[in-house]
This record gives structure tokens, sequence and C-alpha cells, in this order.
């Protein structure tokens, strides 16, 4: 990458916990906060002089709710209590990590956060207290505790039978100062008040376009976001590290082509009202496997057959392509 003038953004932690881990406990173990640590460490000393910037962790809701309580990704547990613990400790070992690089003499640290734009289904109070109630489990958790050092009380309260014991004496670790910030950004979330006990929110399906993966297309909610955080929690340089597509198979993809243009002008809006937006990255440059869906949803600028391995670009590489060389 070197030789070629491109230049490394890593990411120390993109859900692959080897399953030695994962069977003393996984991100539920406190103990995941110095293995983890330990881990950076050794990325510093081989690698930290090639590389231009290092995020710890990639999505940490991920990580921590969608595979400890929805139970979508691994290790697919539905357990409040796990989540919990998760839930910290996944923000604590990213703490730890920063440390660990810092003292190696890594530069240019940060963390990759999804991030969602949050609504009520309705304009009822109810649906609005559930999307306060969404914000604070997708967004603000995160948020606020990397850059406040404190999590929203909406939720601790909720989850205070589960947290960690004086949990919220790690949380000088969990805020550490960061160099930038990398926002994933696909969709937003609807939510109404659940009638199912023990059950807080539900989401609900909207009636925008949406992509092959069922996600609604909604560029204003990048934008928003962007301004959001900017305005609230930070002013470090934010890249936007993830936004793409899922759509069928096929190598003239319009859709796809509109979804950049319409998301990149998102992301020119978001500069243009103060939003320190210094890159962006589509997902993915190559169709993948995409964990819980397999090989049956393409993000990919290319497509990839994946018996022969041929590769072939799109249209939306195409498109990629005029626009780097300043030719559309």
């Amino acid at each position: 990458m070197l030789e070629r003038g491109i230049k490394p953004y890593a990411t120390l932690y993109h859900w692959d916990l080897p399953s030695a881990l994962q069977d003393r406990g996984g991100w539920m173990n406190r103990d995941i906060a110095g293995w983890f640590a330990d881990y950076a460490s050794l990325v510093a000393d081989k690698f930290g002089d090639r590389l231009q910037a290092t995020a710890t962790i990639n999505e940490p809701w991920c990580v921590a709710f969608l595979s400890h309580y929805l139970g979508i990704h691994a290790p697919g547990y539905r357990d409040l209590r796990a989540a919990a613990r998760a839930m910290h400790h996944v923000l604590f070992a990213h703490g730890t990590a920063i440390d660990a690089l810092r003292a190696g003499g890594a530069k240019n640290l940060g963390i990759v956060l999804n991030l969602e734009k949050s609504e009520p289904a309705t304009e009822s109070d109810a649906d609005k207290q559930a999307a306060n109630f969404g914000d604070a489990l997708f967004n603000r958790w995160y948020l606020g505790g990397v850059f406040k050092g404190q999590y929203p009380e909406v939720l601790t309260k909720w989850l205070e039978p589960y947290l960690p014991a004086n949990y919220q004496a790690d949380m000088e670790t969990v805020s550490r100062p960061l160099d930038w910030l990398g926002i994933n950004y696909y969709t937003r979330g609807l939510y109404k008040a659940s009638t199912e006990p023990g059950r807080p929110v539900d989401q609900v399906k909207g009636p925008l376009e949406k992509t092959d993966i069922g996600w609604e297309i909604y560029p204003q909610g990048l934008q928003d976001l962007l301004i959001r955080v900017s305005n609230e929690y930070t002013k470090i340089p934010v890249y936007v590290t993830e936004n793409g597509m899922a759509e069928v198979e096929g190598n003239d993809d319009p859709r796809r082509v509109k979804y950049y243009d319409d998301h990149l002008r998102a992301v020119l809006a978001a500069r243009a009202a103060g939003a320190d937006v210094r890159g962006y990255f589509a997902w993915s440059l190559l169709d993948n496997y995409e964990w819980a869906e397999g090989y049956n949803k393409r993000f990919g600028l290319v497509h990839v057959d994946y018996a022969t391995q041929k590769r072939t670009p799109k249209a939306s590489y195409r498109s990629f392509q005029g626009l780097l060389h300043n030719t559309k």
C-alpha cells in the first residue's frame, strides 16, 4: 500500500474474537481489556510506523448489543446481563488499547462507531420517548462514554442490576483523548413504544426506498448525525468510515451510484454547516462475506464471482473513478 501511495487506515478489531478468548468469557470478562491492550501493543510494535491511522474497535454496538442481546452476531447470546457487561467492557478495552498504542509510539488514533438517526414512528409522546431510548442505546451510550466519560441515565437505570461493579471508576480510561472519530452510517431507526413486557421499545419499518438488505435510504440522517456529533460531542476530525448499500447482483448499479452521490452531498452539507469531516470510505471496495448475511448481500463497487474469484468493476466503481479523476 505504501509503495502505491495508499495511506493504510487500520482497525484492530472487527468482530474477530479468537475462540480461545470466548471460552474465557469474551467481552463479558473484564480481563479482556488487558488482553486487548496486549494485542494493541503488539500491533504498535510491528506496524505502528507504517500506519496512517489506527482504530481500536469497529462498531462497538454490534460487538456488544447486537451480539449479546439480539443474538444476531457471534456469540449469539440473548441475555441482558451479558449485553450490559459487553457494552461496558468493549469501551473499557478501547481505552486500555489507546493507552497501549500511545505507549508504543503509534500516532493518529481513533474509534469507529456505527450511528443511526433515531426517530419516532409517530408524533405521540410515547413514541418520542421510545426514540429517545433507542438513541441512547444506539448512539449516546458510545458517544457519551467515549467523549464525556458518562453513559445516558435512561440506560444505566435499565441496566443497573447487570452492569459491572464500580464501572464508573473505568470511565476515565473509556474517555481517553482521541485524534479522530470514525462514523459508520447506513440508515435510520424508527421507534415506537413496546407493549411487550420487559421490552422498552420496538423498531418498525419505514416507508422510504430500501436497499437489498432492507435498510431505508436516508442521506439526510448522515448530514444530521455529522452536525450533531460536531455540535454536541467533539471537535476532533471526523471520517465517514463506512457508508454504502447492498444491491442485487449485477454490474449495472444505478441505485448505488445515486446512493453515493446523495450521501456525499450530505457530507458536503455537513461540512458547510461546520462539521470537521476529513474523509469518506465507501463500503465496500469488493463484494465480500457480510457476517450474518453471508455472501447473499453485495455491497461492493467491484463484483466478485465467488466461484472463480473474477473481479469486475461495476458502474459505481467507474463513477468513483471519474470523481477521483475530476472528470465528472
